[in-house]
């Protein structure tokens, strides 16, 4: 019969093929009068408009590239803006399904009319006025067995609500029906949706997962609170947890009909924690495409979104990204750049990357000889200007997290050669007076670097860095370096007990007075150095102390043994040159107290620190 035909047409949204039904049942010599004699006009009346309104898609409801042999082109119209024209004959139709239903609800199904139940279903959805899943009439009839069913008919009974007040309302986003329901006209719709979606919510998981390995007491009932744990700095889905087995259907018996009632954001969320791996790389790939194509990845709601909703997509592409990111960063960044619209966030996520990977020449390239960054990874996203600024701010997360290693090669990269230059001044600096294994470990390591560094950048004919350090005007940053890096060599003498080359080092610096006279310009140039040399000072007076006590001594015991025999007049000259050695000590020694006391040097106020200076020159006298 033209009825059960005609249905499946319609189950199927394919209007083109329900006028082609009613066109051969027309034509046919073997039409019975079952068919044709409840075939009133105002059906095929809608008909024709409907498949009119679905032109050469496939389906009324969505587009079709008809296996991509074509572009995709939307429809001029839909069901969500109904025609004055199309309103009438939907009210025809309506009322032709409310005299059925009153005809099957006062007698029951004869033999002559086999498709009661199917022509009443037909009429139900052409009118619009009552949902086949929940009309009484059709409890019996076995139109609606599986959710698919349900959730198909329920949608059809949704746009079918829309009046003609709409057809000049927007919809609110591509593809969705908006946060308030748009105007008048959408109003019964967004109703409709949003009262389904409550349903689907309060079903749960556990009704649609129909597998032994769902269990209903537990299972998925965070599905809702993922979005609020992406929200937080969470990630989604990722490895599932061990009491969480996948589900047979990979997550997509229940996010389907999440997404046909437009939650979104719930049906990715527990598409990625309930599906695992794999779910989490559908869930990643689905929201990118409805977040190109301009859906709003949040749950559809008569009031306004939560925050997390909106964050959920950034989270999840990083998550997958994540996951990615030990075996091919490259590919993990193509990732992160898809939210290319996230700003912030997607910066954020490539600091990260970087820095978990260490993958810094795969992302964003070396140094050349002429001091620039070869093109890597990260220039097929970001100008040059956007990757120096991504590796410092890298570079400046990594010093917060303690990877100051990290953050001078990220500083390399940049051509931020003032801020390399304050962190390795820093770092080398803080363990300059190294006591302990680990932080004398610290200070080589950071020597060496130094030294490579210099090795590499600063050796003739590269100027680069030396250009760079003057168009910053950070000059003083280069000298303080080269200063900090002969300290350090002072302090490996003290420590190999080599005195005199030590001090020989330390004297040739210049930062000490050798006589009265230079007093008061030492101080001056002390107040000038940089600021992590001023706070270490202290240490180098010491240690100079030390290296000038150690002189003494040495100096002293030659010389009483030298005096100890005969020798005559080159004896008593040998004497005379050690007394005026000793002399020059002893003036060198009380000098560098005078001075330390000028520099008011906070670090001496440690009672400690400074009695040893004291001492070690009262043994001198």
């Amino acid at each position: 019969g033209v009825w059960p035909r005609l249905f499946y047409c319609l189950r199927c949204g394919d209007l083109v093929a329900a006028k082609s039904i009613l066109q051969q049942f027309g034509n046919s010599t073997n039409t019975s009068n079952d068919d044709t004699s409840h075939m009133d006009p105002s059906v095929s009346n809608i008909i024709s408009q409907l498949a009119k309104l679905q032109q050469t898609q496939e389906s009324i409801f969505g587009d079709s590239t008809n296996s991509n042999t074509r572009p995709a082109q939307p429809l001029q119209h839909s069901l969500l803006h109904p025609s004055p024209t199309m309103m009438q004959a939907r009210r025809s139709v309506a009322d032709l399904y409310e005299r059925a239903k009153t005809r099957s609800q006062s007698s029951e199904m004869s033999m002559d009319e086999p498709f009661l139940y199917y022509r009443t279903a037909c009429l139900a959805m052409l009118g619009g006025a009552e949902s086949i899943s929940e009309a009484s009439t059709l409890v019996k009839s076995g139109l609606v067995k599986t959710v698919e069913d349900y959730l198909y008919a329920s949608l059809w009974h949704a746009v079918h609500l829309a009046d003609g007040a709409s057809s000049s309302t927007v919809i609110g986003g591509a593809g969705g029906i908006g946060g308030g329901g748009g105007g008048g006209g959408l109003r019964k719709v967004s109703e409709a949706v949003a009262r389904l979606s409550v349903l689907v919510n309060q079903w749960g998981p556990s009704y649609f997962e129909q597998d032994d390995t769902v269990n209903t007491n537990d299972m998925y009932t965070g599905a809702s609170d993922a979005v609020a744990y992406a929200a937080q700095g969470g990630t989604v889905g990722g490895a599932t947890p061990s009491h969480n087995k996948v589900p047979s259907s990979g997550g997509w018996a229940f996010a389907l009909p999440l997404l046909a009632t437009q939650q979104y954001a719930m049906a990715l969320a527990y598409l990625a924690e309930a599906g695992g791996g794999l779910g989490l790389l559908q869930a990643a790939h689905l929201g990118v495409v409805m977040d190109v194509a301009g859906l709003s990845i949040g749950d559809f709601t008569l009031v306004e979104r939560s925050v997390s909703q909106q964050t959920l997509l950034p989270m999840l592409v990083a998550s997958y990204s994540a996951s990615l990111q030990g075996v091919d960063a490259g590919a993990a960044l193509k990732y992160l750049v898809l939210l290319s619209d996230k700003g912030k966030f997607v910066k954020e996520q490539v600091q990260r990357l970087l820095l978990e990977t260490h993958q810094f020449e795969t992302l964003a390239g070396a140094i050349q000889p002429d001091g620039s960054r070869s093109n890597a990874a990260l220039d097929a996203y970001f100008s040059k200007k956007q990757v120096s600024t991504i590796l410092v701010d890298a570079a400046n997360h990594a010093i917060r997290v303690g990877k100051p290693a990290d953050a001078a090669e990220l500083l390399v990269l940049s051509g931020r050669f003032g801020a390399l230059f304050e962190l390795m001044n820093r770092e080398l600096a803080s363990y300059l007076n190294a006591s302990t294994p680990e932080d004398f470990e610290k200070r080589q390591f950071w020597f060496n670097a130094a030294g490579q560094f210099h090795a590499i950048h600063l050796t003739p004919g590269r100027s680069y860095v030396q250009t760079t350090l003057d168009a910053e005007g950070n000059i003083s940053l280069g000298n303080t370096f080269q200063l900090l890096m002969n300290l350090v060599v002072f302090f490996d003498r003290c420590r190999d007990q080599q005195w005199e080359p030590a001090w020989v080092l330390m004297d040739n610096l210049q930062l000490f007075p050798k006589t009265e006279s230079e007093m008061t310009v030492k101080v001056e140039a002390f107040r000038a150095l940089d600021n992590c040399v001023r706070r270490v000072f202290h240490h180098v007076v010491l240690a100079a102390m030390e290296a000038l006590c150690h002189l003494f001594r040495t100096l002293k015991q030659s010389g009483g043994t030298a005096g100890g025999g005969g020798g005559g007049v080159s004896n008593t000259n040998q004497l005379n040159t050690m007394d005026q050695s000793l002399n020059e000590f002893r003036t060198r020694a009380r000098l560098l107290v005078t001075f330390a006391r000028l520099l008011n040097l906070p670090s001496l106020g440690d009672s400690d620190t400074y009695v040893r200076i004291s001492q070690l020159e009262k043994n001198m006298m």
